[in-house]
């Protein structure tokens, strides 16, 4: 019994405590439900993610021999690539790419070329054996020639009507040279034409077999200089590896940046990128260097937006410059850029949440002496938590940071982002 009276007094004791403790602790339901306009510093920043790369850099490009349109070669295989980011030498391989097609339209051109050879040598020797007989008819019809101008100093002798039988037949055989030799001239003219133009096609399809088997050579690419290799993007924004196409209208493959000046590369949504202006200071950070805080400048805003696999609307590439370069800044390291597009000094500061929208206006409840208002106000500047305003509010006033009930007359929105 007096160990039950025991517990009894241990327990009320316990609860006593979890009471006074309650009491002494508890917040009040307002307090977590208003705040005070204070003044401080608004700065407003977009936020976006980009990729270290050097300013200036060398590109490896599909090589010439390739890209040559004459060809017909317009997309191919990567059949190897390095390791991205590998610091190569002049010379040294980085790629190679599928060759099986090239060397599939050579063949066609080979076979094309040993038929038009034969053309060739077939014109040739036709050439030589009509020409040859064209030449022995004009000899035959000058020795006829000659026949019937005997026979015409001969007639003199004759009677008139022989003279003008053998005058006849000299015309004739005179007619008959200058046809011969019209129509050797013509067939000279035909058989050359003939021959010419399969000539022509043998030394095309010489030079385009020539043209295949130095592209063929140029499936191996090399870099041009020393550095340290980065590998390009296809449209869809994918870096060239193993079995990625490239097409000859992209034909850049890689490149070589130099990094004694870095940028940043990033994109920005379309409804933001009015607030970016040129020169526009930057606080970079690198995911690799967690530690360190770069700065940088905005140098670069494209005047057209692209589609961006990241975003749902329209994206404008902004370069982002850094001010001082680093020896651990990495080309292809990921970035988190604060871009600052406004900056205000000593402004009264609300927090969003206690900003709300009715009939169009932005108001607040500002709560004074005991008493709630509802006070509309003009927003200066904003960035993702605070707002800034100016005259109708002061230092020190408190908002509620929720709508009182006898102010709900129509439905009302959060302006916050």
């Amino acid at each position: 019994m007096h160990k039950n009276i025991k517990y009894l007094i241990a327990a009320s004791s316990v609860i006593a405590i979890a009471v006074a403790v309650f009491f002494l602790f508890r917040v009040s339901p307002e307090s977590d439900k208003s705040c005070k306009v204070k003044r401080g510093n608004l700065e407003s920043v977009i936020n976006c993610k980009g990729e270290v790369k050097g300013e200036k850099y060398t590109e490896i490009n599909l090589p010439d021999e390739i890209c040559d349109q004459e060809l017909r070669i317009y997309q191919l295989k990567i059949v190897d690539v390095i390791l991205e980011g590998k610091v190569v030498k002049k010379g040294d391989y980085i790629a190679k790419v599928d060759e099986s097609q090239i060397m599939n339209l050579m063949r066609t051109q080979i076979q094309d070329k040993e038929k038009d050879d034969a053309d060739l040598r077939n014109a040739i020797l036709d050439s030589t054996v009509n020409l040859s007989t064209k030449r022995q008819d004009i000899i035959n019809a000058q020795l006829d020639l000659e026949y019937e101008k005997i026979d015409l100093e001969q007639s003199q002798y004759e009677s008139a009507a022989y003279q003008r039988k053998t005058q006849m037949s000299y015309q004739k055989a005179e007619l008959e040279v200058q046809k011969i030799k019209r129509d050797y001239l013509l067939a000279k003219n035909r058989l050359k034409i003939h021959v010419v133009r399969t000539q022509t096609r043998v030394t095309k399809l010489q030079k385009q077999i020539e043209n295949y088997q130095k592209a063929i050579a140029a499936t191996t690419i090399r870099t041009p200089q020393d550095g340290i290799v980065m590998f390009a993007k296809d449209w869809s924004g994918k870096t060239y590896g193993k079995d990625s196409e490239l097409s000859i209208w992209r034909p850049l493959l890689a490149t070589l940046p130099d990094m004694s000046v870095v940028i940043t590369e990033t994109y920005i949504k379309e409804i933001d990128i009015a607030k970016v202006h040129l020169n526009d200071s930057v606080r970079i950070k690198i995911d690799a260097l967690p530690d360190q805080v770069f700065l940088g400048n905005v140098i670069k805003i494209a005047t057209i937006g692209e589609d961006h696999k990241d975003f749902d609307m329209k994206a404008f590439k902004v370069i982002i410059r850094f001010e001082k370069s680093d020896k651990e800044l990495k080309p292809g390291m990921s970035s988190n850029n604060d871009i600052v597009v406004s900056n205000f000094k000593d402004k009264l500061l609300i927090p969003l949440q206690a900003i709300f929208t009715k009939n169009g206006k932005k108001i607040v409840y500002l709560k004074r002496a005991g008493h709630v208002t509802e006070q509309p106000i003009e927003l200066v500047a904003q960035n993702d938590l605070f707002a800034s305003v100016e005259k109708i509010l002061k230092e020190g006033d408190i908002l509620l940071l929720y709508q009182p009930k006898e102010f709900k007359i129509q439905e009302v929105k959060i302006a916050s982002r």
